[in-house]
Formats: C-alpha cells, sequence, structure tokens
C-alpha cells in the first residue's frame, strides 16, 4: 500500500516573479531519500466567454515554451490586485482577465471546476469559470494588458471548436476542459 512521504529538508533553486521552484527531499516509507523537484505558483483562473450557446471567445497568442501559436481560453495567474480568500480572489483574477485579454466583464460567472495542473511537478491550481451575459468595455474601462502580452481575440463556434478538437488542433488542457463544460452544457440544454 503506498504511504505518504516526509518532509525531509527543502532548499529554494529559484526564485521569479511568476514562480518558485524548490529542490525538496523526502523521506519515502522505507527509509531512503528521494528527490522531488516542486515549481510554486500559486493560483490561477481559466475563463470560457460564451457568446451565446454556440459561440465563445478565445485568445491566439505565441507560447515561447512551446514555440507555437495557441488557441485558449483567456487566463491569468492570481496577483496582488485579487483581494480576499483564494475563491474570492480567483472571481477577482477571472473578472480581471476577461477585461485585460477579450474587453469584456460577465454578466455572470459561474465556477465549473478547480484542480491542479500537473500534479507531478507542480502545485499550482487553476479555477475554471464560464462567463456568459458579456458586455463590451470601452476606453477608461478597460485594463491595461500585462506587459509584453500580445494577443489575436477570436470568436469560435462551438461547430468550429469541435472540426478543431476532432482534428487534434486543440492543444491546451484548460481550454480542452473548458470546451468539454460547453460540450456538456449543449447536451444539457438538448443541443
Amino acid at each position: 500500500m503506498v504511504k505518504k512521504e516526509e518532509f525531509y529538508s527543502n532548499e529554494v533553486m529559484y526564485e521569479g516573479p511568476i514562480f518558485k521552484i524548490d529542490s525538496r527531499r523526502v523521506k519515502l516509507f522505507d527509509g531512503t531519500i528521494a528527490q522531488r523537484d516542486v515549481v510554486t505558483r500559486g493560483p490561477a483562473v481559466g475563463i470560457l466567454p460564451l457568446v451565446d450557446e454556440d459561440h465563445a471567445v478565445f485568445v491566439k497568442q505565441w507560447r515561447e515554451p512551446v514555440k507555437d501559436f495557441v488557441l485558449e481560453i483567456p487566463a491569468g495567474k492570481v496577483d496582488a490586485r485579487d483581494h480576499g480568500d483564494v475563491k474570492t480572489a480567483c472571481h477577482e483574477a477571472a473578472i480581471r482577465e476577461l477585461n485585460e485579454e477579450i474587453r469584456v466583464h460577465p454578466g455572470h460567472l459561474e465556477e465549473f471546476a478547480d484542480g491542479f495542473e500537473a500534479v507531478g511537478f507542480t502545485d499550482s491550481k487553476i479555477a475554471l469559470y464560464v462567463a456568459t451575459d458579456l458586455e463590451h468595455l470601452d476606453g477608461s474601462d478597460q485594463l491595461p494588458r500585462d506587459e509584453g502580452e500580445f494577443l489575436d481575440v477570436i470568436t469560435v463556434s462551438y461547430d468550429e471548436m469541435t472540426k478543431m478538437y476532432e482534428a487534434g488542433q486543440l492543444n491546451d488542457l484548460k481550454t480542452l476542459a473548458a470546451y468539454f463544460h460547453w460540450t456538456i452544457r449543449r447536451l444539457k440544454n438538448g443541443r
């Protein structure tokens, strides 16, 4: 039977503005010591913004780690601008990210999932939301985008998204989770 690892020691290997890397040593149930490299980033959010039940807004941007353009739901990390407990801060971050990335404010925002992004090396969690009753924001109501953030805002139909999924063109897991939620939502509504 698998047993809990015990903390033995930790060394911070890197600490930057977005994440921290710890080299942790743990004691296994058989007494041996093992190394666990852990990326700590803090909570993040992703939002499926529905224009209507058949159309959603996505962003397409260059992602250097994968050296490609990626179609994604609007998303970002919770930061000092977002206040309250984790749940409240995530809710605030979702509203802020919708403003920064696609220039809308949600009339309704509902969390549909909350989970770890990659449990093998990070404690990072992402809260996923669906946003409806979108209100376009103009001029002074718009928040500045993050420094160095350049993206295309694209409205995609459910049928187009399904074709991309079937062709293996959706390669971002938070966006896949949002697509699956959209599918379930449509099935529940008889579509």
